[in-house]
This record gives C-alpha cells, sequence and structure tokens, in this order.
C-alpha cells in the first residue's frame, strides 16, 4: 500500500490529508491546485475554478514545493512522482497530463504495472514488462 508521494526533483510531499496535490498550468495560462486520489487506477481528479482545463488538453503539472515541472523524460504527455509504500519502497509512477486520458505505470526495477484505459499508448516506453 501507498503511503507517501514525494516529487522526483526535490522529494517534497505531495502528499495534503487524503489527496496528492500538484500545481498545474493550462494551455491558456489558467492554473491552481489540482487534487488527485492517492488509489493508482482511481482517476478521480478535482479542478479549481481558476483552472480552465478541457478534456484532451495537455496539462503543465508542476511540484508545489519546488515550482519544477513533473513531466517525465519517457513521453511527453506523463509525469513521474515518486511512490513509497510502508516498507519504505520506492516506485517510479508515471501518469497522463491529458486531461481526461487514464493512464498509470508503477514501476520498481524491472517490475512494472499498466493501468487505465489508455495505457497502451505508453506500454512499449516500459519494459522490460514483468508485472507485480
Amino acid at each position: 500500500m501507498i503511503k507517501e508521494y514525494l516529487c522526483p526533483k526535490c522529494h517534497g510531499q505531495l502528499m495534503v490529508g487524503d489527496n496528492i496535490v500538484i500545481s498545474a498550468k493550462a494551455g491558456d495560462g489558467s492554473e491552481g491546485l489540482i487534487s488527485l486520489s492517492p488509489a493508482i487506477g482511481d482517476y478521480t481528479v478535482r479542478f479549481p475554478p481558476t483552472l480552465n482545463a478541457k478534456p484532451g488538453e495537455l496539462l503543465i503539472l508542476i511540484c508545489p514545493v519546488c515550482h519544477r515541472n513533473l513531466a517525465s523524460s519517457k513521453h511527453i504527455n506523463l509525469a513521474m512522482v515518486i511512490a513509497k509504500d510502508e516498507k519504505g519502497d520506492e516506485y517510479e509512477i508515471y501518469f497522463s497530463q491529458i486531461v481526461g486520458e487514464y493512464s498509470t505505470v508503477a514501476m520498481m526495477g524491472d517490475h512494472v504495472e499498466l493501468h487505465g484505459e489508455h495505457v497502451g499508448k505508453y506500454q512499449d516506453m516500459f519494459t522490460p514488462r514483468q508485472m507485480f
């Protein structure tokens, strides 16, 4: 079970209460803090009224602690954060920055877990593909 989520750049805590909180910017320049479910495979997102996020739009996701971009080097559409479980093991969590696109990849070493109806767009970037 995931206990906490961290920025991969500064290791700042992204959990606030029971949610992950990340700063987001839309293409029109609007911005705000979004709230994400910490459960992998649950795509519940809460947007503030100040963020004009439209379905299919690529958001820029930013760490609210160090203000650095969370974009992954694997694909421009993916963000990456670190998840830490109750044993202290760390996982790389990749998820889509596209509004309404449901895709999450959890990686620990060579082990990969795929989630979401749109994950097929990205699964070939994560090899070897041993499921855990």
